[in-house]
């Protein structure tokens, strides 16, 4: 009897056309969509920017920095304190330190492209849409900006920064440079103030060399990756609203009436639900995981502890199944099914993890692997990674009591007659 309800309910699921899109083809659109759209983001990848930026100087740096010496020469400083206070401001000349240490250092080129133009060519410049930004340095810069360095009582002096509004991106990135540059610049006058000794270009870099590297020198994880995974395990969550809106149907249909007046154990119909449920799960997720196999060369290293996690996930769902119909009938309605594929797995999808850890907070990831398709998610990616079945121990786990506690729930609460089912 339990084979010929499994059955019946394998070909209901297997001939509704919209729910298959839905559990199948709608994940393998948002695998799609995802993996490359956020691949650069979450793989760690160069994201393709470019700033085209123009720099127009009025001034002449190289008089500027002859008129400070002179200006140097009348200062009350101490003969040694002005060899040395001139030979800093050959090494902290502003606008070649601009260029050469922010906008042209070697590691931003493939970001920023700079071209030096013509003060009379400012109209014509502004009028170019392929510039991101224009820097416009006036004239007596350099003389300034050392004289305020150095010397007491100088004023600070000010560039002019034109952002292109339809190119956002990068002339927030120019923008930032430039802020940085100044901060770094602000700081190297306050210490010239306040110091005879001659200062060093190594002041002006304060950028923190290192590599990036994995714990444990895993292999990191892909955004396709990821995301085959993380939809994945949101969608099997569906199965489990659809057969307990079908075993609902079934009920408004009567055949749960006629199954009471035949003598048919309910245990039995109870369980041919939890069977269905599971099964329908394994065959979902095989298929997804297949396909992206194919398609997005997303393989798994050991295919044996793969199938204990995925029977430990779909045990989860058939729980879950099992629980809507129990309560669906109890209400004698749909309205847990609805709410659960409504509101109830997108908020376990996010806290989960399927969209992405960057949405998510340090709390909010922790909470996630309570869930089942958080602690499913954490398994998969252990086993992507090469882990061995061992160390997803605690998330199998997390899915059995998961599944002991839901399944207990849905067997007290699912009816033993039938009507009102009360």
């Amino acid at each position: 009897m339990i084979v010929q309800f499994i059955k019946k309910q394998l070909l209901m699921m297997i001939r509704n056309p919209q729910v298959l899109l839905i559990l199948i083809g709608m994940p393998l659109i948002l695998i799609t969509i995802l993996g490359f759209a956020l691949g650069s983001v979450m793989n760690g990848e160069d994201v393709s920017v470019k700033a085209k930026v123009a720099i127009i100087e009025h001034g002449d740096s190289a008089q500027e920095l002859k008129d400070f010496e002179k200006k140097l020469e009348t200062s009350t400083l101490p003969p040694e304190a002005r060899e040395a206070v001139s030979q800093s401001a050959r090494r902290l000349m502003p606008v070649e330190l601009l260029k050469s240490e922010v906008l042209k250092r070697p590691e931003l080129k493939k970001y920023i492209s700079v071209d030096e133009v013509e003060p009379g060519d400012l109209a014509k410049t502004k009028e170019d849409d392929s510039y991101s930004a224009i820097i416009e340095i006036p004239e007596g810069f350099t003389l300034q900006s050392l004289s305020s360095m150095f010397l007491e009582g100088e004023q600070t002096p000010q560039l002019k920064l034109y952002r292109n509004e339809g190119k956002e991106l990068t002339s927030n990135l120019v923008e930032d440079l430039l802020v940085s540059f100044q901060k770094q610049y602000s700081l190297s006058a306050v210490i010239g103030r306040s110091s005879e000794t001659a200062l060093s270009t190594d002041t002006m870099d304060t950028g923190v060399k290192g590599t990036v590297s994995n714990v444990e020198d895993r292999e990191p994880l892909t955004s396709v990756t990821y995301f085959a995974v993380g939809m994945s395990v949101m969608f099997v969550l569906y199965i489990a609203s659809n057969m307990g809106s079908f075993a609902y149907q079934e009920k408004e249909d009567h055949v749960f009436d006629r199954m009471i007046l035949a003598n048919v154990p309910v245990w039995k119909y109870f369980v041919s639900i939890l069977v269905t449920t599971v099964i329908l799960a394994i065959l979902q997720l095989g298929i997804l995981f297949g396909v992206c196999a194919i398609i997005f060369d997303v393989t798994w290293p050991d295919i044996g502890s793969f199938l204990l996690v995925t029977t430990a996930l779909s045990l989860a769902v058939g729980s879950i199944g099992a629980l809507l119909t129990s309560l669906n009938y109890r209400a004698n309605s749909e309205t847990f099914s609805n709410f659960f594929s409504t509101v109830a797995v997108t908020v376990f999808a996010f806290v989960g993890g399927s969209f992405g850890e960057m949405f998510s907070s340090d709390f909010i990831q922790k909470v996630g692997v309570l869930t089942p398709n958080g602690a499913g998610m954490a398994a998969y990616f252990k086993l992507f990674q090469g882990y061995p079945l061992s160390s997803v121990y605690s998330e199998m786990l997390t899915l059995l009591i998961f599944t002991l506690i839901i399944l207990t729930a849905a067997a007290l609460l699912f009816p033993k007659r039938g009507g009102m089912a009360k």
